[in-house]
């Protein structure tokens, strides 16, 4: 393996990561921490933001670069779901 997968594999390992796979909620902090490692590493990455609505939550997708076909993408939540409205 590469370096490059090696520090992909460090990174995928710290729990800010391991928050995102089990689809936690996370704070922005814990995401600038990760934005700024994967800098570090210089690890290719894109993010998107989006603000979030009524009906969508506020949310920013990551996406990482391993290999020109291989890719992660992460859909991050900032916030609880919906239960309905409250009557």
């Amino acid at each position: 393996m590469g370096n490059l997968e090696e520090d992909v594999i460090k990174i995928l390992a710290t729990s800010t990561f391991q928050k995102i796979a089990n689809n936690d909620v996370i704070k922005i902090a814990q995401l600038n921490a990760t934005v700024s490692l994967l800098i570090k590493k210089g690890i290719p990455f894109d993010i998107e933001f989006s603000p979030g609505t009524r009906r969508i939550a506020t949310q920013a997708i990551l996406t990482i670069y391993i290999k020109p076909t291989t890719q992660l993408t992460f859909i991050i939540s900032f916030d609880e779901g919906g239960t309905g409205a409250d009557i």
